[in-house]
């Protein structure tokens, strides 16, 4: 269950731990389109105000204070009302063996369990199926769609992979984000470290990929403003739109 051992925002303790678990829940409450928090336990200005943009939207809040104190009104909103419960998105739509590897490893590698979530449902179209075949014929496999060369990588096959239960292939998509440990903390991060490792840590503003390249011609479809250029943030808009919906009621559990 989230739980808080110390405050956290304007005036706080801000220990890190806390600090991680409250941005995770800021992040379910943010704007479409305003970029999400990164969990990383620094709390700045970013942090602050998204929790003041918290109280006075959602609690309606007049004077918000900008910080969140263990049993407060704004941890409990912020839990869906009820701390005693852990959520994630997408979890009302997998096996309770599977939520509970997936906060496992993400707590282990301290990646933020919503944003892995949200990828394994873009990359599985929603299935979260260990055995779901990319639909472009690249060979690629399962929750992460492993490469036959990324499976090698790993001491297996995608025959392997895709004959695992999901929850079993988690154990391979922890290994994969193994040496990424840390790293990863944005929801960019996270699809970067599955689309294009060198990416990682890339502002979203970055360019990925232009037209003229293979890559670009591959990805065509997520030039969004069709300039000629494919960004971090616009690779990764297809799966901020599987984090949108995998918080919503009847997905988040």
């Amino acid at each position: 269950m989230p739980r808080l051992l110390g405050s956290v925002g304007r005036g706080a303790q801000n220990r890190p731990d806390d600090a991680k678990a409250v941005q995770q829940l800021l992040n379910r409450f943010r704007p479409h389109g305003a970029q999400l928090l990164r969990v990383d336990g620094l709390v700045g200005l970013r942090t602050i105000t998204a929790i003041e943009d918290f109280q006075r939207g959602v609690l309606k809040q007049q004077k918000p204070d900008g910080a969140v104190l263990p049993n407060s009104t704004t941890f409990t909103a912020l839990c869906g009302a009820d701390p005693s419960k852990e959520r994630i998105a997408w979890g009302a739509k997998v096996a309770l063996v599977f939520k509970s590897r997936v906060l496992s490893l993400c707590a282990k590698l301290d990646m933020p369990a919503d944003f892995l979530m949200s990828a394994m449902a873009f990359e599985s179209g929603e299935t979260f199926s260990s055995s779901i075949k990319n639909a472009a014929g690249s060979g690629a496999v399962g929750l992460i769609q492993f490469m036959p060369s990324t499976a090698k990588a790993l001491g297996t096959t995608v025959e392997a992979l895709a004959s695992l239960k999901p929850e079993k292939q988690l154990d391979y998509v922890e290994l994969y984000f193994r040496s990424r440990g840390g790293q990863l903390q944005s929801l960019e991060d996270i699809y970067m470290a599955v689309l294009y490792p060198a990416a990682i840590g890339d502002a979203p503003e970055q360019t990925l990929f232009k037209r003229g390249g293979s890559f670009y011609s591959q990805n065509r479809g997520l030039d969004a403003n069709k300039d000629g250029k494919i960004t971090v943030g616009e690779a990764t808009s297809r799966v901020r739109a599987k984090f949108e919906k995998g918080i919503r009621p009847g997905f988040l559990g």
